[in-house]
């Protein structure tokens, strides 16, 4: 048996016969992992309170290596983030992040760089007036970070040079077409130059703070619509938390 420690967040849980749950978190150190928490006989120290989401834990499992199924054997919380639970708003946006990467993530798959941006835009949501552009931040790091960059470089199917007047986006190739096939590919949607050049911008930045520059209300839609179609895609269904953050 071997322990395994590390910064984390919790991703969910689900019940394991009367007493116990399955703990699924998402570790700096081992990415995602699943661990049996025993119900704690101190009433101060209740596991419920402990594997709530949007806290970051210091987490230690253990187990064989490389098995499926670890346990719990301690948990302390490294900071609470509060104002994202007692916030409905910041709440909806973590949660949707917090499934984003439990979907998008394989387990024992270490993704310290995912988990960085994570923690950051948690962070940074407590001190933005406006978090819509944390949210397209953090998808855009998380599909660079799963392999999905979006393409605007060159045409998605047949790679030759883009056209400054190609706007025209396909989920399901995953980026930028040229104007010609962009009459041949269906599917498609429709995308401004500002938020193309914003979108660009944000790619080459290799940073996890967010961008300073505003963008319009049309163009944030433009791009909201843009990665939630091309996320779709890439993740194989809808995410159910996307309909709760636009309660």
């Amino acid at each position: 048996m071997a322990l395994y420690r590390s910064a984390a967040f919790v991703l969910h849980t689900y019940k394991l016969g009367e007493t116990d749950q399955i703990v699924v978190l998402f570790t700096q150190e081992f990415g995602k992992l699943r661990a049996v928490a025993r119900r704690s006989h101190n009433p101060r120290r209740h596991a419920a309170s402990y594997y709530q989401p949007l806290m970051l834990l210091d987490a230690i499992v253990y187990g064989r290596p490389g098995q499926a199924l670890y346990r719990m054997h301690s948990v302390d919380i490294l900071q609470a983030l509060r104002p994202l639970h007692e916030d409905f708003g910041l709440l909806r946006c973590g949660l949707y992040m917090t499934e984003l990467i439990d979907v998008a993530t394989h387990e024992r798959e270490p993704a310290p760089e995912l988990f960085g941006s994570f923690h950051q835009t948690l962070e940074q949501l407590i001190q933005t007036s406006d978090p819509t552009l944390l949210l397209r931040r953090f998808e855009l790091r998380l599909l660079m970070a799963i392999g999905y960059t979006p393409q605007l470089l060159y045409c998605a199917q047949c790679t030759r040079d883009l056209e400054a007047q190609a706007h025209t986006f396909s989920p399901r190739l995953g980026g930028l077409l040229c104007l010609t096939c962009a009459n041949t590919v269906r599917q498609t949607v429709t995308v401004s130059p500002e938020a193309l050049t914003y979108l660009r911008r944000a790619l080459a930045d290799d940073t996890t703070v967010a961008p300073q520059t505003p963008l319009a209300a049309a163009a944030q839609q433009e791009l909201e619509r843009l990665l939630h179609a091309h996320l779709t895609f890439c993740l194989g269904h809808e995410l159910k938390s996307y309909a709760f953050l636009h309660l």
